[in-house]
């Protein structure tokens, strides 16, 4: 049994005809757990029911409560119960560092056929029920890791804890995704130390000025043959 998404009995108003006839829709599932923390409750999260770990760890380093999967000690996923149950040790906060370095680049026809395959063949859920966002990793050649989420917040959580848990490095990559990208994307994204993203729907005026601010390269208008570039547009090239 599919656990992203169910039947769903609806009712359907046929405006050809002027009837209403029965049918049936998928429907994302949508869940709330509860995150624990050292025995703690921490917050409740509205989620899709899959790649819970990488959720926590990815919210938990959002929180700089952890800072790499080192600090994790244990991490307990009860689905029948709705709770992720994690405990860490005493983490050790790690230096900024430097600024995104401008001497990185990206092919533009490779980001367009990386979007064109994440809102296609990839987006499993998303194609059953249209009701789910998604997001991948890019290193400029292969795609690393691709998540979704009812969340799109949640995106951006599991696709940093799965790179935390697999110990990638995410200096030099782009997340590509398939919503929009406010101010507090560009937040997460700098916490995660992405350089470029690249999304599908358009940024505010607000996200546009962070992601200039801090350096960060931000694509958007993802379409078919086409995509435009706001911010520090030297990293994508022809």
């Amino acid at each position: 049994m599919n656990t992203e998404f169910v039947e769903t009995k609806v009712t359907r108003y046929n405006a050809a005809k002027n009837i209403f006839v029965p049918d049936t829709k998928f429907t994302s599932v949508e869940n709330c757990f509860e995150l624990r923390l050292n025995g703690q409750h921490f917050r409740k999260i509205f989620c899709s029911p899959n790649c819970l770990d990488d959720l926590a760890i990815g919210i938990l380093a959002q929180a700089e409560k952890i800072f790499s999967i080192d600090d994790v000690i244990r991490l307990d996923v009860d689905a029948e119960n709705f709770l992720i149950d994690v405990e860490t040790a005493p983490a050790e906060k790690i230096s900024a560092g430097e600024k995104f370095h401008d001497d990185l680049y990206f092919n533009a026809k490779n980001i367009l056929a990386c979007a064109d395959k994440l809102l296609g063949e990839l987006s499993t859920t998303h194609a059953k029920t249209n009701g789910v966002h998604s997001g991948l990793l890019f290193d400029g050649e292969k795609i690393l890791l691709v998540r979704e989420d009812i969340g799109r917040h949640n995106v951006f959580d599991k696709i940093h804890g799965a790179a935390l848990r697999e110990k990638i490095f995410l200096s030099d990559k782009v997340l590509i995704f398939s919503g929009r990208c406010s101010s507090e994307m560009m937040l997460k994204l700098c916490r995660m130390k992405i350089p470029v993203v690249a999304a599908k729907s358009v940024p505010t005026t607000y996200s546009i000025e962070l992601a200039r601010k801090l350096g960060i390269t931000l694509a958007a208008r993802m379409a078919a043959g086409s995509f435009c570039i706001y911010t520090n547009s030297k990293r994508i090239v022809l």
